[in-house]
C-alpha cells in the first residue's frame, strides 16, 4: 500500500511544473466521551458503559495551480470503562490527489483503514456484540472531461480489499467501475445517465461467493431557487450470484430491482434542512449482497454567532438483495445536539441519541439511550510557499 501511494505521488509530480508550490501541515484532535445504557443493543441483559474515543490526525498537503495532493494519517483509539476487551487502537492512512487541465481532471485516491466491526454495524450487519477488527485497502482512480460547455463525462473505478481479525465475518474483495454523462439543460437544471458494473468475491471457510452487479440510472439536479435544491437518481440494477460449496456444488441466483437516491436541501440565513430517501445495495461482511432502504432528515439553526442547535434522524431497512421476503432488520435513530464554537478552530458539542433496532429472524427489539460530549480541535498548522 505504501509503495502504491508513493507511485501515485511520483506520477502526479512528474507531470506538473513544480514552481510556486504550497505546502501545509495541519491536524485535528477530536476527543469524545459518551455514556450508553445498552452498548450491545440487546433487548435483555443490557450492558451500560462509558466510552471514550480520540482520533489524532495529521494532514500534509501539497498544492499548485493545477494539482493538489493530501495525505492524512492518524489513529482511532477506543476505551471502555468496564468492557476493556472492546478497547482498540486502529490506524488509518488516506491519500487524495487531483491533477487538472483546462478541460480534464485526473484523480487518484488511496487508503488503508482499520476499524471496529461494531462501529460499522449500523450500515452492515447490525451486530453490536462481536468485537472484530476490519482492515480495508482501497484504490480509486477517476477521470472527468468537459466535452462542451454543456456536456461532461466522468469515469471512476474502485477496488476494495477487506479482511477481518476473526472468523465471525467473511473476507471480501470488490471492484466497481462507473461512467457518467451529464448535460446542462438550463442554468438551474442538469441531468444525465450513470452506468456501473461491479464484482464482489467473498471468501469463507466452507464456501466462496462470486457476485456481479449492474446498474443504470437517470440523474438530475435542479436548483429551484437560491435556497432550495433537488437532486435525484432513479434506475434499475441486477445482481447475479454464484456460490461454490466445499464439495464443488454450485448454487446460482439472480435478482432485479430498483435503485433510488432523492434529496431536497434548504439553506437560508440561519436555517438549514436536508431530506433524503435512497435504495441501494452493498456487500455485507456476512458474505452476501444486502439491499438498503434509508430515510434521513436533518435540521439546523444558528442561535448566535457561536451557538448552533440541530437534530438529525435516520431510518433504515436492510435485507438480502435476493429475497425481498427474507429476514430483515429495521434501525431508527434520532439525535438532537447543541454545538458551541468558542474559538475559530475549537468547538464543543453536547448531544443525545436514541436508537432502536428490530430484527425479524429472532424477534429482537432493542433500544438504547446515549449522552455524548465531543471536543473538536483543528490545528492551524504550518504553511510554506515557494
Amino acid at each position: 500500500m505504501i509503495k502504491l501511494a508513493l507511485t501515485g505521488i511520483l506520477f502526479i509530480i512528474s507531470i506538473i511544473n513544480v514552481q510556486a508550490a504550497q505546502w501545509s501541515l495541519t491536524g485535528s484532535l477530536n476527543p469524545s466521551f459518551e455514556y450508553d445504557d445498552n452498548i450491545f443493543m440487546r433487548d435483555t441483559n443490557k450492558v451500560s458503559d462509558f466510552h471514550s474515543q480520540i482520533t489524532p490526525t495529521l494532514k500534509t498537503s501539497y498544492g499548485l495551480e493545477n494539482v493538489d495532493i493530501t495525505l492524512s494519517t492518524g489513529y482511532t483509539v477506543d476505551r471502555y470503562d468496564k468492557s476493556h476487551y472492546l478497547d482498540q487502537e486502529n490506524p488509518f492512512y488516506r491519500l487524495n490527489s487531483i491533477y487538472q487541465t483546462e478541460r480534464s481532471s485526473w484523480g487518484l485516491d488511496l487508503s488503508y483503514i482499520e476499524s471496529s466491526s461494531r462501529s460499522e454495524a449500523v450500515e452492515d450487519t447490525g451486530d453490536f456484540e462481536t468485537n472484530s477488527t476490519s482492515s480495508t485497502k482501497m484504490v480509486s482512480p477517476s477521470f472527468s472531461y468537459q466535452l462542451s460547455e454543456r456536456d461532461s463525462i466522468f469515469i471512476s473505478g474502485s477496488y476494495y480489499e477487506r479482511k477481518f481479525s476473526t472468523i465471525d465475518f467473511s473476507d471480501s474483495e470488490s471492484f466497481i467501475i462507473t461512467t457518467n454523462w451529464q448535460h446542462q439543460f438550463t442554468e438551474r437544471f442538469n441531468g444525465g445517465i450513470s452506468i456501473s458494473a461491479g464484482n464482489t468475491k467473498f471468501n469463507e471457510d466452507k464456501s466462496n461467493t462470486d457476485d456481479d452487479s449492474y446498474n443504470i440510472s437517470f440523474t438530475s439536479m435542479y436548483n429551484i431557487s437560491e435556497i432550495w435544491a433537488i437532486n435525484g437518481r432513479i434506475g434499475l440494477r441486477q445482481v447475479n450470484s454464484e456460490k461454490t460449496g466445499t464439495l464443488g456444488d454450485i448454487d446460482k441466483s439472480s435478482d432485479v430491482g430498483s435503485s433510488l437516491d432523492f434529496s431536497v436541501s434548504y439553506s437560508h440565513d440561519v436555517d438549514t434542512a436536508n431530506f433524503s430517501i435512497a435504495r441501494s445495495i452493498s456487500p455485507s461482511s456476512t458474505g452476501e449482497i444486502n439491499e438498503h432502504d434509508t430515510i434521513d432528515l436533518s435540521l439546523s439553526r444558528q442561535l448566535s454567532e457561536t451557538l448552533t442547535a440541530s437534530i438529525s434522524s435516520s431510518y433504515q431497512e436492510t435485507r438480502s438483495a435476493f429475497d425481498n421476503l427474507s429476514d430483515n432488520r429495521k434501525y431508527f435513530s434520532v439525535t438532537p445536539s447543541l454545538n458551541w464554537n468558542f474559538r475559530h478552530n475549537t468547538s464543543l458539542g453536547l448531544s443525545y441519541r436514541y436508537r432502536n433496532q428490530k430484527e425479524s429472524f429472532d424477534g429482537t427489539n432493542a433500544d438504547s439511550n446515549t449522552l455524548m460530549l465531543t471536543l473538536n480541535y483543528n490545528w492551524d498548522g504550518l504553511h510554506v510557499s515557494r
